[in-house]
């Protein structure tokens, strides 16, 4: 391996050598293809003349298709995952049984839930009641929504991943719960 005069080595080359020119033969690139241009612009600069963060600019350069229309957040989505999740925060420090989560959970996360609860093993417990600070969806389809939420103990901030799922017969469930 060569090495700079300052003593340290390059670094390894990780990009595939050039294909050799062939005139009048097209030379096929190892990588697929790109995506068709999208016949939607993006406006490259604001209202003030900008064009906005290197990042950005640098987004932007390419050819690029609006993002897809987002699904709009359900109300009764979210007023759902709230209550969902102080209640499984209340189970977590043990001021509610466990068998209240059937109502608003799936079998496997009252079984998830349960195994926290038999062995003590919820995220700082040690430091105070955990209080709901903050909970956010996104939803993926119309019967379908992504939860990320904070909670406190304490001085300490702890992050709650679930998901949600939407049926005629059972209404809003909590279909994954994962705390740290």
């Amino acid at each position: 391996m060569e090495r700079h005069p300052s003593g340290l080595s390059y670094a390894p080359r990780t990009e595939p050598p050039l294909l050799p020119y062939r005139p009048g033969g097209r030379v096929e690139p190892e990588h697929p293809p790109r995506a068709a241009p999208c016949r939607t612009p993006i406006p490259r600069h604001d209202q003030t003349g900008r064009s906005g963060p290197r990042g950005l600019r640098r987004a932007l350069s390419g050819e690029h298709c609006t993002p897809p229309p987002a699904v709009e957040v359900d109300s009764a989505a979210q007023q759902f995952v709230e209550r969902a999740l102080r209640l499984a925060l209340e189970i977590l420090d043990h001021r509610r049984p466990v068998a209240q989560l059937t109502s608003v959970a799936t079998p496997a996360v009252v079984a998830a839930v349960r195994t926290l609860v038999r062995a003590d093993l919820a995220p700082g417990r040690t430091l105070g009641a955990a209080v709901l600070h903050r909970a956010s969806l996104m939803m993926v389809d119309a019967s379908t929504a992504e939860v990320f939420a904070a909670y406190d103990r304490g001085r300490r901030h702890f992050a709650i991943a679930a998901r949600i799922a939407h049926t005629r017969s059972t209404g809003w469930r909590l279909t994954v719960f994962r705390v740290r």
